[in-house]
């Protein structure tokens, strides 16, 4: 660990620490001036994985959405490349095709997360045209990056065989129906983030919306192992909704397809205009006596 010399000043006359041994020292700003290298491309960092174009110059936000970025473009471009060097400070690939001259390069942009891209020959020296010329074959996350657009509207049903269908017609890559499957999961998961991460924010969610909507009930119930198990839910608003609504509540579940599975549990009646008034709202593992209780 280096040291660094503390210099004070008294009477515009500056001295070492020493003669001020008894001086207590709260704090030390250090100004540090930002890189003019990482100022120049703020505006043009790219953060999508999916670029239609390569080439040098480029600026990635880090190493994760540059290494996507070169699987999706060797998937549209029906080839594949091979590692040559992965550290911290760089990325390098070639083309896995014997004396082919296509290369990529890129390494970080000083010491921060991003990742410049130095050197791309986009020329290939291997027969294109040779039946022995390797395809990629497309990873689940590269073909999941490319239909996230589909699963934007829930109203859209786009279903594995849709990917199919939509890779082999637009881009003439051939998936199986599991590839297909790991894909839209893969979509799916971009969307929404990981089905654990969101369960364990769930205690968190339902803290916010009781002290938010003063009134509402909702609960939590965990197994012994600290794992999810019941939640209910009833908003203040539904709450003193009730009073104006026809004496009729209908109770109905439907299942969760979800990773972890499980059923919602709703509980509605219709209103003096006669709209559909959500009541409550509850999410189970089954439906059995212990769940409706």
């Amino acid at each position: 660990m280096s040291k660094i010399a503390i210099m004070l000043q008294l009477n515009d006359n500056w001295d070492s620490f020493v003669r001020y041994r008894d001086f207590r020292i709260d704090g030390i700003l250090i100004d540090i001036p930002t890189s003019p290298e990482i100022v120049e491309y703020e505006s043009i960092i790219i953060t999508e994985n999916t670029p239609t174009v390569i080439e040098v110059g480029q600026v990635y936000k880090d190493k994760k959405i540059i290494a996507s970025a070169m699987k999706h473009y060797s998937v549209m471009n029906k080839f594949q490349f091979r590692m040559k060097r992965s550290s911290t400070r760089s990325y390098c690939v070639v083309c896995v095709g014997e004396d082919c001259t296509w290369h990529f390069k890129s390494t970080i942009i000083n010491d921060s997360a991003m990742f410049k891209v130095r050197k791309f020959n986009s020329l290939h020296a291997c027969s294109l045209m040779d039946n022995t010329y390797i395809h990629r074959k497309p990873t689940s996350m590269v073909v999941g990056s490319m239909v996230i657009p589909k699963y934007g509207d829930p109203k859209i049903v786009y279903t594995p065989k849709d990917i199919q269908t939509d890779m082999l017609c637009v881009h003439d890559l051939s998936l199986i129906y599991m590839q297909a499957w790991r894909a839209k999961e893969k979509a799916l998961e971009f969307l929404r983030g990981d089905p654990a991460d969101s369960y364990s924010r769930l205690p968190s969610y339902l803290y916010i919306l009781e002290k938010t909507y003063l009134g509402s009930v909702v609960k939590l119930k965990k197994t012994d192992d600290n794992c999810f198990l019941y939640a209910f839910v009833a908003m203040s608003m539904s709450i003193n909704g009730w009073k104006y609504c026809r004496p009729v509540v209908v109770v109905d579940g439907t299942f969760l397809k979800s990773v972890y599975m499980g059923i919602m549990l709703t509980a509605s009646t219709m209103d003096a205009t006669g709209s559909i008034l959500p009541l409550a709202y509850a999410v189970v593992d089954s439906e059995n006596e212990a769940s409706w209780k």
